[in-house]
């Protein structure tokens, strides 16, 4: 009784609160050209020249005649009247949209439409998330079907802080303990309930240390390293001022990090080590290329061992003047005289109104047309590349010291939601193998983005009132492009394809899910965004095929040291650039909820989703597609993929001697891209990994001589160098 009670009230909820809307046809022989959404309702049909526009409470559609435009109202970012007829739609993750009218009349009263269908919403339940959650649980309480699960993330990401702590193995017995100071976010709003610090810190302390620390962002720890005990903790600026504040109790928590690392008495290493991974740059210098170039190569796990206390790390995202400069508005940075056994280093990274003008050079650059001439020397101009090479550094900065050094680490930056999660998730994906996969991807985004309070309302647009563009700005989306960066070089190291990251930026912006609504933990729980709208984990499931990789093996690499050169980084041209070819949209589900009757697994496995457009809004794989009968995860093609691999000298990963960054390390680590541009970088030609997946389907033995064909390409030196017309002419022979 009281569960139909639930049904009818969510019914009566989704009626009156989310009605639909009438809908205005520009000719009555129009109708709407897509199968809406649950709570979807098209508010305007009509012509534009050679094309038919419509404009729901979702999307913005735009049918041509030889492809389709859709596009979810909150991915766009601004609209404007160009070439009087023109309609120029500019998208918060690059992409460009133009639409011709046939009169200037029309085209003033389309943009007037879409102007007031794109501002920022009012109140939070505008957001068509909240209308398509209320009107799917309407469509499923009238079958009597119990679907609601299915909104939800999951049990791993539900439970993620309880798991996260027992997966890592810390000891909470004497090295240390939860914290529940900020239960009900009462100490600090934008940092999770429970937090983990050094055992022997008190509460009471802690309190001192949020008096001094940016936004009350205090350290808290958390990731530990599973062999060594080492561990990552994350904070804001130290409030130090043109005055020279200092804190007592500030310094005693993080001298008592280090100290905390080496009473865990499940730590497996017995030395502990002062390591030398970076110089000391406290004097104010920024890490250089060559500097930190030398500084890794120059450090080694088995040469460094010494019975000295563990020197604990401050990385600063910030650069040495940036972070004087702070001092001026209340903020600054951590001076080594009052922190001892700690060593500061700045790395220079770029705060949000640099990365967000790199973003539009970007854009710019991206939808011009036609093609520049000077493309290469326009995209070095846009610094995108040089952005994401010094946040690949930073992590790799902390991954360094924490496995090789084995050193504990602090990383902040001014407030702590920008830059320091970008680098503190990036080190976690690179230091431990079970953010790679599916489950642990989603883990790792909840609780370093979501729970330590990065403001998605503001950075993305979508938030309450949110009209302040200088708050604007595609962080998430760069650190996304820095993981899709990691899965070109370590193809065989990620459970998830390119795909899968594709749809999470698109997915970021469209406010079709509410993972991403408001700034902080806090804000969604006021807001009862968890129980009101759905998750994004409920499409982006690890069930879900289309987001497999195929070339996944659990047992690659555990901790990854990538090339993080500017020379080695490779243009998102999935995201970025437009859709070279036009798909058709997929008609026959358009939720994340399975048909009835059917499983979540029974999904269909086709080619590589076209991932570049948005035909389809909420699924990432066009089923209209005939399928193949490729075996996803063909044993024999990741054994040999793998050997092929250690046969490039990959095994100068796991000794702490060599130099990772070594100019020749891309020809000796044969990385590759994911997804739909399979490629092998050192020696083979590209597209022949890619030749022999689409070949995979006619004989195991046609399959295994092809791959043997390429591997010795690969080992013959001076054949490396034919050409690659004739390499791909003998694959295919």
């Amino acid at each position: 009784q009281d569960e139909e009670t639930q049904h009818s009230l969510e019914c009566i909820q989704a009626n009156q609160i989310f009605p639909r809307k009438q809908l205005i046809r520009e000719d009555e022989n129009l109708q709407v050209p897509f199968i809406e959404l649950h709570g979807e309702s098209t508010e305007y049909v009509g012509r534009a020249e050679d094309a038919i526009i419509a404009l729901s409470n979702y999307r913005l559609h735009i049918k041509f005649k030889e492809s389709v435009v859709n596009v979810p109202l909150q991915l766009i970012e601004s609209v404007e009247c160009r070439d009087i007829f023109q309609l120029h739609l500019t998208c918060k993750d690059c992409k460009v949209i133009r639409c011709q009218f046939s009169t200037f009349e029309q085209c003033q009263e389309w943009l007037k439409r879409l102007n007031n269908a794109i501002r920022p919403p009012s109140k939070i339940e505008d957001l068509f998330s909240f209308a398509y959650h209320a009107w799917c649980m309407e469509v499923y309480a009238s079958e009597k079907e119990q679907h609601g699960d299915l909104c939800r993330p999951g049990e791993h990401v539900t439970s993620r802080f309880k798991n996260e702590v027992e997966r890592m193995g810390f000891d909470m017995n004497n090295a240390w303990r939860i914290s529940n100071i900020n239960e009900k976010y009462k100490l600090c709003g934008s940092y999770p309930q429970e937090i983990i610090v050094p055992a022997w810190i008190t509460d009471k302390e802690l309190e001192s240390v949020a008096s001094f620390r940016s936004w009350k962002r205090i350290p808290a720890v958390v990731y530990r390293h599973q062999s060594n005990g080492a561990v990552i903790s994350r904070c804001g600026q130290p409030e130090v001022s043109w005055w020279g504040w200092r804190n007592a109790d500030d310094e005693h928590l993080v001298q008592s990090v280090a100290k905390a690392c080496a009473s865990d008495s499940r730590s497996n290493s017995t030395k502990l080590m002062n390591g030398n991974c970076s110089r000391d740059f406290s004097n104010g210098g920024d890490l250089s290329d060559v500097e930190f170039d030398s500084s890794i190569s120059n450090a080694s796990g088995a040469e460094s061992l010494a019975i000295q206390p563990q020197k604990l790390l401050i990385l600063d995202a910030r650069s040495y003047a940036a972070a004087v400069a702070n001092r001026a508005k209340g903020g600054g940075c951590e001076c080594p005289e009052y922190y001892p056994n700690c060593e500061v280093v700045f790395m220079g990274m770029a705060n949000i109104h640099s990365i967000r003008k790199s973003f539009q050079s970007l854009r710019l650059l991206c939808t011009q047309m036609p093609d520049p001439g000077n493309w290469l020397s326009a995209l070095e101009s846009t610094k995108w590349l040089q952005h994401l090479s010094v946040l690949l550094k930073s992590a790799l900065l902390v991954v360094h010291a924490v496995d090789r050094d084995q050193r504990p680490v602090l990383v902040h930056c001014s407030d702590g939601w920008d830059r320091t999660p970008q680098i503190v998730a990036l080190a976690k994906l690179l230091l431990d193998p079970y953010y790679r996969t599916t489950e642990g991807f989603q883990v790792l985004v909840e609780t370093e983005w979501l729970d330590f309070g990065h403001k998605f309302a503001d950075r993305c647009g979508h938030g309450e009132n949110s009209d302040d563009l200088n708050e604007r700005c595609p962080v998430f989306l760069q650190w996304l492009d820095c993981v899709h960066q990691l899965q070109r070089q370590f193809p065989c190291s990620f459970e998830f394809n390119e795909a899968f990251l594709v749809k999470l930026v698109q997915h970021t912006y469209s406010c079709l899910f509410g993972t991403f609504l408001c700034n902080n933990a806090k804000e969604r729980g006021e807001k009862h965004t968890q129980e009101r709208t759905c998750s994004v984990w409920s499409l982006l499931r690890a069930a879900n095929k289309a987001f497999k990789n195929l070339l996944y093996s659990s047992q690659s690499e555990s901790v990854l040291y990538p090339v993080c050169h500017v020379r080695n980084l490779m243009l998102w041209s999935a995201v970025y650039l437009p859709c070279s070819s036009p798909s058709t949209p997929a008609e026959d589900t358009c939720a994340p909820y399975p048909a009835p009757g059917s499983s979540p697994e029974d999904q269909p496995l086709g080619r590589l989703p076209k991932t570049r457009s948005f035909d389809n809004l909420t699924t990432a794989c066009d089923s209209s597609v005939p399928t193949t009968n490729r075996r996803s995860s063909d044993p024999s093609l990741n054994e040999k993929w793998q050997e092929h691999r250690r046969s490039l000298e990959l095994s100068n990963l796991g000794n702490p001697g060599d130099d990772p960054f070594d100019g020749d390390s891309l020809s000796k680590q044969g990385r590759a891209p994911v997804g739909a541009e399979l490629s092998v970088a050192a020696g083979v030609a590209e597209g022949q990994m890619e030749n022999i997946l689409q070949e995979a389907t006619k004989d195991d033995v046609g399959l295994e001589e092809h791959l043997r064909g390429s591997l010795e390409t690969v080992g013959k030196g001076d054949e490396i160098a034919l050409d690659k017309e004739k390499r791909t002419e003998n694959l295919h022979g």
